[in-house]
């Protein structure tokens, strides 16, 4: 089952080179909510002021930041597609529960090279961070966080509902966001 959960999660990063139309709008994420117990158990590296290249993707998010959304196996680093990256799948009961995330750092990619994948790309920003959400169809859903003029953070989001994607994926950049390096 899990490598079906992580083929939609690959393809979405194999989309993401050339630049499209975009949709007017402002992608607005949810107010950041303390984990529970104050406290991420995923180690965090000050990243502020720091290189975009410097940044463990796997370091952005811990299992405190997810327990809203149920259990997590522990992240694998990923490789490829141009971005080093982190993947997080949900210990799910029935295959309507399932979620894979991913955290994608690409160091040589902004946000203004992000592709619509089929349903618009709404801009705005997250913390007033420039920011694009991605719908990608047919579950998934893209939130590319701008790290540098040619460098972003990806939070990429599958499961069995595109509108319960993009929703977790707009919180999961709420909670990335303020660790990521200022620009």
């Amino acid at each position: 089952m899990k490598k079906l959960l992580l083929v939609p999660l690959t393809a979405a990063a194999f989309v993401l080179v050339a630049c499209s139309t975009e949709k007017p709008g402002t992608p607005s994420a949810a107010p950041s909510s303390p984990a529970r117990g104050g406290e991420s158990t995923a180690p965090t590296t000050a990243t502020g002021g720091a290189d975009p290249a410097s940044i463990d993707p796997c370091s952005l998010l811990g299992a405190a930041d997810l327990a809203s959304y149920g259990t997590f196996e522990s992240p694998v680093p990923s490789d490829g597609a141009g971005a080093r990256g982190c993947e997080f799948t949900k210990k799910a009961e029935t295959a309507a529960d399932a979620v894979t995330l991913g955290v994608d750092v690409r160091d040589k990619q902004g946000v203004d090279s992000v592709v619509d994948g089929g349903n618009g790309k709404t801009t705005g920003n997250v913390n007033g961070r420039k920011a694009v959400l991605v719908p990608k169809p047919p579950s998934g859903c893209l939130m590319a966080l701008e790290t540098g003029a040619s460098a972003r953070v990806d939070v990429v989001v599958v499961s069995t509902d595109p509108q319960k994607s993009c929703g977790m994926a707009e919180k999961i950049a709420d909670i990335v966001e303020p660790k990521l390096p200022k620009g």
